[in-house]
C-alpha cells in the first residue's frame, strides 16, 4: 500500500525536455509528461480512454496530446478537446491529470487528490542547482519494496559495516554516537556525532582526526536530507548531543535523496551527494564515492527482500537503531489509514534542513 496524498520525485527537471515524451510508472500507475510550449510540466494517465493506447507514443501539437491509434486529442487539462469523425465530445472522454511542479531540481507528481496538492508539502530538497552546494544528479533502481530503502536510510548504524570500503572507511562502530530521534510533522529528525580516522578526501581537514555532526531529515513518503558538518577532534566532548554553537566547521558535505515506490517491488532512487561550493573540485569524487555506497545499499537491499519474499510470516527482531524506522513505518501507516477514512493531509512542513 501507499500513501498517495504526497508529492513523489518522478525524475530530474533535466530530465523533461520539449521534445519528449517520457512515460513514468509510479505507485502502480503509468504516468506520461511532457512540457508545454512556456516550459510548465504536464502529467497525464498514460492511457487513452477509448481503446488504452498509450499516450507517451501519440505526438504534441502544441500543448496538446493527440493519441497515434485513432486520433484523439487531449489538453493538459486530461479533457479530450478532439475525436475525430464526430462533433460530439462525451464529458466521459478525458483521462487523469497529475498535479506536477518543477521545484529544487526536481520534477514532483502529487499522486492523491488533487484538491490536497499544497506545494508547500514538498521537502526542502535542496537540488542540484543550490548555488551552496557542489552536487550532480544520480538514479538507480531497486527490485526491492520502497519501505526497505526507507529503513535503509532511517538507520545509518549499517554505514561502519555495509560501506566499510566507502562512505564508513573512515569510521568505526564505537565512533558513532547513539542518534536522537525527534518526531516532527511528517518526517523524523535524526541527529548524532561520528568520530572520523583523517580523510584522504577533505583537505581541508588536513589529513587530523575528525568530529563529524550528522542532521537529517526523513519526510514523508521518503525524502532524505543529510548535512555533515566537520568539526577539529574534541569538539564532540565540547557539545555532546547536540550542534555546536559559535564553532566554523572545517568541512561540510550535504545529500538530498528521493525514494519513488513504481510498484510494490521495484522502487526508484534519486539522489545526490557533494561538498559545500567552496570545495567543488570535490563534486565529481564525491559522487563516485556516493555511487559506490548506493550500489553497495542496493546489493543488500534486494538481497535482503529476496529473504522477506521466502521467510513467510517470520519476524523481525527490533534492536535499539530501529527506533527511528519504527517511528516512521507508524507515521506511514497512519497517513495511509488516515487516507483511507477519508481525512484530510497535514499543514505543511516548513523544513530548513540544508543551511550553508
Amino acid at each position: 500500500m501507499f500513501v498517495r496524498n504526497c508529492w513523489y520525485m518522478a525524475g530530474w527537471s533535466r530530465d523533461f525536455t520539449r521534445e519528449e515524451l517520457k512515460t513514468v510508472t509510479m505507485l502502480n500507475e503509468q504516468i506520461v509528461i511532457y512540457r508545454k510550449n512556456d516550459g510548465g510540466l504536464v502529467a497525464l494517465q498514460d492511457r487513452c480512454c477509448h481503446r488504452f493506447a498509450p499516450l507517451s507514443l501519440g505526438r504534441l501539437e502544441n500543448d496538446d496530446l493527440r493519441c497515434m491509434y485513432h486520433g484523439l486529442k487531449f489538453a493538459p487539462s486530461g479533457k479530450c478537446i478532439e475525436i475525430p469523425g464526430q462533433s460530439k465530445i462525451p464529458p466521459q472522454a478525458c483521462v487523469r491529470a497529475y498535479p506536477i511542479v518543477d521545484k529544487y531540481s526536481g520534477a514532483w507528481v502529487w499522486m492523491g487528490d488533487p484538491a490536497l496538492s499544497d506545494v508547500s508539502l514538498i521537502p526542502d530538497f535542496v537540488g542540484i542547482d543550490d548555488p551552496r552546494w557542489a552536487m550532480l544528479p544520480g538514479r538507480m533502481d531497486y527490485n526491492a519494496n520502497y519501505m526497505l530503502i526507507n529503513d535503509n536510510l532511517l538507520d545509518l548504524s549499517h554505514i561502519p559495516f555495509l560501506h566499510c570500503r566507502s562512505l564508513g572507511a573512515s569510521l568505526t562502530p564505537e565512533g558513532v554516537s547513539r542518534p536522537l530521534v525527534t518526531r516532527l510533522d511528517r518526517s523524523v529528525r535524526i541527529q548524532n556525532w561520528l568520530a572520523a580516522e583523517p580523510s584522504k578526501m577533505i583537505v581541508s581537514t588536513r589529513g587530523e582526526r575528525t568530529d563529524i555532526w550528522q542532521t537529517y531529515d526523513f519526510v514523508a513518503p521518503g525524502v532524505f536530507l543529510l548535512r555533515a558538518d566537520v568539526y577539529p577532534a574534541g569538539t564532540a566532548a565540547r557539545f555532546p548531543e547536540r550542534e555546536p554553537s559559535g564553532v566554523q566547521p572545517l568541512h561540510r558535505q550535504f545529500t538530498c535523496q528521493a525514494v519513488t515506490p513504481l510498484t510494490e517491488d521495484h522502487t526508484c532512487y534519486f539522489f545526490a551527494y557533494g561538498p559545500w561550493r567552496q570545495e567543488s573540485d570535490l563534486m565529481e569524487p564525491f559522487y563516485q564515492l556516493g555511487l559506490k555506497a548506493f550500489n553497495e545499499d542496493r546489493t543488500m537491499i534486494e538481497a535482503q527482500q529476496k529473504n522477506i519474499n521466502l521467510a513467510g510470516n517470520a519476524a523481525m527482531l527490533t534492536t535499539a537503531s530501529d527506533s527511528a524506522l519504527s517511528q516512521f513505518r507508524r507515521m506511514m501507516d497512519k497517513m495511509i489509514r488516515d487516507e483511507a477514512q477519508g481525512i484530510a493531509a497535514a499543514p505543511a512542513l516548513g523544513h530548513r534542513q540544508a543551511q550553508a
